[in-house]
Parts: C-alpha cells; structure tokens; sequence
C-alpha cells in the first residue's frame, strides 16, 4: 500500500514497484529491504534508486547510524560511498559486493536510527520501512500436510529468524504448495482438470468466474509438456478478485522442468534459426544435441545411473494467517483426475 502525498489520495501499489534497496540478509535467503513510498512515481516503471539517492542514503545515514549504534564497526565501513563503489568494482567493470556482520541484539537500535536519519534527509525519504524477502525455501520445509504437528513445525522453521507475533497475518503472503509422485514415473497435470482443480481451491467462485479467469489470458496462462494438448499446468494471478478466497496465485507445475532450468543460460537454451544457418553454431548446436540426449538418457534410468523422477506440483499463495490450514492435502478422487503418471523411461 501507498500513500499519494502529491493528492491525498490512497492507492494500492504491488510492493514490487515501489522504489526499494537491499540493506541486509540473515543467512542466505532472507533479504532485508527497505521501501521508500514517496519516491513512487506511477509513471515509471522502474523501482531502482538513483546513484545519487544511494550515496544521500549511505553518506548521511547509513554509514553514520552504524558507527553510532555499533562503534565496533567503524573500521569496516569505507568513508563515503563513491568509495565503497570504487572498492566493489573489478577490472572488467563489474561489481563484487561484500558484507558487514550485525549482532542482532543492535538490530531493535540500527532500525529507527537509520529511519530517523532518512526522515531527516527531507520529504522524499520520510515514511520508509523495511520489508522482508524469505526466497527458496521450499526444499527447506517438507512435511506431512496431513500432520497438523508437521505443518506447525514447518512454519516454525520457515519464520526462524522472524518475530511471527509482530507481524500482520494478513498483509504477508506464505506459498504453500502440495506435491504429488509415483516412484519411477513423472507425474504431470492434465488440462481436463484444471477448471475442477480452482474450484476446488476457490470455494466461493461460481462456475462462470473460473471460466472467466481460465479464459483471461492476462492472468491465466497454460504451460505444455510434451506437446501432447492434455498434459499442461498453469499459472493464476487472482489478486483482489474479491471471489479467490485469498489466494492471489496458483501455479501447477511438473517439477520434470528442474532437468533443464538454469539460471545461465545453457545447452537447453532457446536457439534461433540463424544459428542454423552458419557452420561454427551449426556444429555447436550438434554438440549440444548430444549433451542433451545423454542428460535424458540418465534421467530415464538408462545405463547405470539412477533415473529421474518428476512431481507434479501445486502451489498457492495465501495471507500468513491462512498458510497453516490451506492446502494440507487434495482429495484422492481430485488427485486421480488432476495427475497423469508416466513411466519415466516413456517419459524421458
């Protein structure tokens, strides 16, 4: 949420796009962001703050509320920040970033310090606050859906460094997801079954409403496997449809995607026709052909390597205070008419 300051009037703005930058993290999955709403501008789309509004930040207040709160560190802190971006900066032009360790005991000091040091930077600083980011976690809390104990000791461990009691319930968002396997079989959503499945977890929409939204192509988008017309997932964007019983995302997924997924691209990288048309990626392109033939070669359990499985998965995201009762399981008659399991070396 966003204050319009230039006319009074309250908008609602995804947090995403309001101009932000990474302060801190806890461990390595949980960034700490801070927000600053009145430098939202609704007709830009970018959320990154200014070198110059960085160095304003870091100069006059960062720098200054840790060498108050915490002395200790005075040494560590490079002087100015055209400084400390020379020092991050390699050879090629790029940066390496490095850190500084707080004990969290200072952390309930460093915080309204620093607020109070940016209000007084002037109005365009005022009201900032800090948001938290828990990000790849889901391997990190497998449990038992059908075990309430289980679900409150995933929670648990998901909010480890987090107050739970200061937060509001329903102004954070928690992913929730389910997961479904056959050993030896990748296991994937059929489309049949995609209208039954949102019904299922959207209670209170009518029929029509979930054809609307299967048919917006704005928020609904179908992702196919194998080409084959029925076995396809999703995804659902269903923020502030007053009828998604307060979900705002559903996405069902075949996890047989992690086989080619990466975050550089790679040999399982789009290729363009051009490609084709030149000898030296031409030749390539062959290589890369037989690396990726002998990838699904081991997954279908070929050789002497054990096979790979696929799941298929299903995920919503809900309001914290909803995470702890929301999709603990599907009924088994939902599941049999969602999934398809095939064997992994037909698969593969």
């Amino acid at each position: 949420m966003h204050s319009d300051w230039n006319q009074g009037a309250e908008i609602q703005v995804p947090m995403h796009k309001i101009p932000n930058v990474p302060l801190g993290k806890v461990q390595q999955r949980h960034v700490v962001r801070i927000f600053f709403p009145r430098l939202y501008n609704q007709d830009s789309s970018i959320n990154q703050l200014a070198q110059d509004k960085l160095a304003l930040i870091y100069d006059r207040c960062l720098r200054p509320t840790m060498i108050e709160v915490v002395p200790e560190s005075r040494d560590k802190w490079p002087t100015t920040y055209a400084a400390a971006y020379t020092q991050s900066r390699s050879r090629t032009g790029s940066l390496a970033f490095s850190s500084t360790d707080i004990p969290w005991y200072r952390l309930q000091e460093v915080a309204p310090t620093l607020l109070a040091k940016l209000a007084d930077l002037g109005p365009a600083f005022k009201d900032a606050y800090f948001g938290h980011e828990l990000r790849g976690t889901k391997g990190a809390t497998i449990h038992n859906g059908r075990d309430e104990d289980e679900r409150h000791l995933a929670m648990d461990d998901l909010f480890e460094h987090v107050n739970v009691d200061s937060l509001n319930a329903e102004q954070w968002h928690v992913d929730v997801a389910l997961t479904i396997s056959v050993p030896g079989h990748v296991v994937t959503w059929r489309e049949s079954s995609h209208h039954e499945l949102l019904s299922h977890l959207m209670p209170v929409a009518s029929a029509p409403q979930i054809s609307r939204l299967i048919n917006n192509k704005a928020r609904f988008h179908l992702d196919r496997a194998l080409q084959i017309k029925e076995f396809a997932g999703f995804r659902a964007t269903t923020t502030n449809w007053a009828w998604a019983s307060g979900l705002s995302y559903v996405q069902a997924y075949c996890t047989e995607k992690n086989v080619t997924y990466s975050l550089n691209p790679g040999v399982f990288r789009r290729r363009q026709a051009k490609e084709l048309l030149q000898k030296e990626t031409e030749a390539r392109i062959i290589k890369d052909m037989d690396i990726m033939s002998n990838i699904f070669f081991e997954c279908a359990g070929e050789g002497e390597v054990e096979g790979r499985d696929g799941c298929a998965r299903l995920e919503i995201r809900v309001p914290l205070a909803d995470a702890m009762n929301s999709l603990s399981t599907l009924p088994d008659e939902l599941i049999q008419r969602s999934v398809v399991a095939v064997e992994r070396r037909v698969w593969w």
